[in-house]
């Protein structure tokens, strides 16, 4: 049986199930809305700062007004208190609203589902981005592309599509970026190749930064590039991240696509780089829940 969960919507709680969306909203009617989720976990919603300057971002880019007439912060900690106990994933959602009686704002917990290591299938999907549009950035409720692409892969035992864009290299996937380590270097796409910029890839990007990683006695490069589907079918290791999986290791890449000719085989879980970047956002992590940031009293 499905687990149930309250629903907080423009201002207070409503149980699992019932209506809280006018048919009129022109984020249900036109897509005209933004959302972010954020993982909740053992009384901790994480990095919540961040996710809430992309949701802002968003909605600027979609002219939706901001801030909203509910305070995030608030809604989100509410949310995370009806629960319960539960750790969930906490989906912000805001809209345009019904014409003339302005924004739509919901939270919207569901159960964690994590792929077991030592890690996951991928497919490269038949679905194009559009590298170097701006709204590629901007996470909206236009998902139709990823849904499709998602369903491409899992009817191809795969658990997650890395979509490419119409220059033939790869941006992300459905659901998370891509990190892959390739002729000794560890490398993501980059934001201008129609990939939309995680928050836990951010936070990768920028512990690195101020660390640098070593391996085999040297400093490991950290590149925002291109990386070319031909790419996959030689890197050494390769993950995806995201806000709830955190780093979910790649145990094959496959797809009917040029320039991937067979799949190719990764250690997974088992990658000396792979293990280390999960060791650094678990302490990322760690750090966030010591700091003054953290919700949890608001929450409990």
């Amino acid at each position: 049986m499905t687990e149930s969960y309250p629903v907080f919507a423009n201002g207070r709680m409503y149980a699992a199930g019932e209506p809280v969306i006018s048919a009129e909203d022109q984020g249900f009617l036109l897509g005209l809305s933004v959302f972010d989720t954020l993982l909740y976990e053992e009384g901790c919603i994480y990095f919540l700062e961040e996710h809430l300057e992309r949701l802002a971002s968003g909605a600027g880019e979609l002219a939706i007004a901001w801030p909203p007439p509910w305070d995030p912060t608030a809604a989100l900690a509410e949310t995370a208190r009806a629960l319960g106990g539960r750790d969930a994933a906490l989906r912000i959602t805001l809209t345009r609203g019904v014409p003339g009686k302005g924004a739509t704002m919901t939270v919207t917990p569901r159960a964690l589902e994590l792929p077991a290591d030592p890690g996951v299938r991928v497919w490269v999907s038949s679905y194009l981005k559009l590298g170097g549009e701006r709204l590629e950035s901007v996470k909206s409720t236009n998902r139709l592309r990823n849904v499709l692409a998602r369903e491409e892969a899992q009817a191809n035992d795969a658990w997650e599509a890395l979509l490419a864009n119409h220059d033939g290299d790869v941006s992300e996937g459905t659901v998370s970026n891509l990190f892959v380590v390739l002729d000794g270097a560890l490398c993501t796409p980059s934001i201008d190749r129609g990939c939309l910029g995680g928050i836990v890839r951010a936070q990768i990007l920028a512990d690195l930064e101020r660390e640098p990683l070593r391996a085999e006695g040297r400093v490991m490069p950290v590149r925002t590039c291109r990386v070319d589907i031909a790419d996959l079918a030689r890197a050494e290791e390769a993950f995806l991240s995201n806000t709830t999986g955190r780093v979910t290791p790649i145990v094959e890449i496959a797809g009917d696509v040029p320039g991937l000719a067979a799949p190719r085989r990764l250690p997974g879980a088992a990658g000396t780089i792979t293990r280390a970047i999960r060791t650094r956002v678990q302490a990322l992590e760690a750090g966030y829940r010591r700091s003054e940031r953290n919700l949890a009293g608001r929450v409990r």
